[in-house]
């Protein structure tokens, strides 16, 4: 997400530069040889001795030369520098959205931890009771009073409870595996949580959780933001077809010999304002903004299946309080 949002920094840097102006300096350093005057369709009607005096010369020229162009008005330019803000904007949101499922993972493998390491013990202290009661039914064995049938009962439960309580170990290492993973540390990292699992009231009104999840959920905010931005790719679409108004200017010098370089008297120059009106492009621009549109419209879509599924979350999570509390 952090690249990201250095990928969208490059992208509002691109969009400003359509509103700066762009200079470049070029020299040019050439010879060549031109015979176009002996081409010419009435060069045959000149006088014999007039044809044989020309002849045509290899030439040296020698030019620098400043140009600058600028935007003077566009329709396009506006609308691309804001959608490239508007996108920034989405950047931040998308790292807020990774954060957040960076924190919920953590919780959540902390959480699985505290509870594998509670159900260990309990299991734990199921095996001392397994065994206590063992050592009990052997005791009646000797004495007379319970069956060899009653040991063996009690021997395989103790046995059960040994391979649950291997099983709640190697749970216990998977969890511990787990926050190690996500803290991007070793796995093997010895974790020893200082909390204790205990039972929290929670109450709250569904339709307040759903209208504060539909609000703050990250992922829903950088989908509302791409659709503000996919809306200005419309305009920016759309914005070809309309006229723009431009400066173009240049200064330098050109020569025959490098020693007149910068003589002023050698001095080039012009400056022009182009006036640029698309009157039929093959309808190249309608399907650009066709285009546009449909990408508008799928990220409408995308926000209203999210919404659902939002909703949908909201009611698990409560359903499952519920049935935690009855339990």
């Amino acid at each position: 997400s952090l690249e990201q949002i250095a990928l969208l920094e490059g992208r509002i840097l691109e969009a400003r530069a359509d509103a700066l102006p762009d200079i470049s300096w070029n020299t040019l350093a050439m010879r060549s040889r031109d015979p176009g005057l002996l081409n010419s369709p009435n060069f045959d009607e000149f006088p014999p001795e007039f044809r044989e005096a020309l002849r045509p010369l290899p030439g040296n020229a020698f030019s620098t030369t400043a140009d600058i162009r600028q935007t003077l008005f566009s329709f396009k330019l506006g609308k691309a520098l804001e959608a490239a803000r508007v996108a920034r904007t989405a950047g931040d949101q998308d790292t807020q959205r990774a954060r957040q499922l960076t924190a919920l993972d953590a919780i959540r493998a902390y959480n699985q931890l505290l509870f594998a390491i509670e159900q260990l013990r309990a299991i734990r202290t199921n095996v001392q009771s397994k065994q206590t009661h063992v050592e009990y039914a052997r005791n009646r064995r000797v004495a007379g009073v319970a069956t060899e049938l009653e040991v063996l009962r009690a021997e395989v439960d103790l046995e059960n409870a040994r391979a649950e309580a291997l099983r709640a170990e190697n749970e216990v290492s998977g969890a511990r595996a787990l926050l190690n993973t996500v803290m991007l540390r070793p796995t093997s990292t010895p974790v020893v949580p200082t909390d204790s699992l205990a039972v929290v009231p929670f109450t709250a009104d569904f339709d307040a959780a759903a209208q504060e999840a539909l609000t703050a959920r990250p992922e829903l905010q950088l989908l509302r933001t791409q659709e503000r931005v996919q809306d200005l790719f419309v305009d920016v679409a759309a914005a070809d077809s309309k006229p723009s108004v431009d400066f173009t200017g240049s200064y330098g010098f050109a020569v025959r010999r490098p020693r007149n370089l910068f003589d002023p008297d050698f001095s080039r120059w012009s400056a022009a304002i182009n006036l640029r009106v698309p009157l039929f492009d093959g309808w190249r621009t309608a399907g650009r903004v066709a285009q546009a549109r449909a990408q508008r419209n799928t990220v409408t879509q995308q926000i209203a299946a999210l919404e659902n599924q939002v909703r949908l979350e909201v009611q698990s999570a409560f359903d499952t309080l519920a049935l935690a509390d009855r339990t």
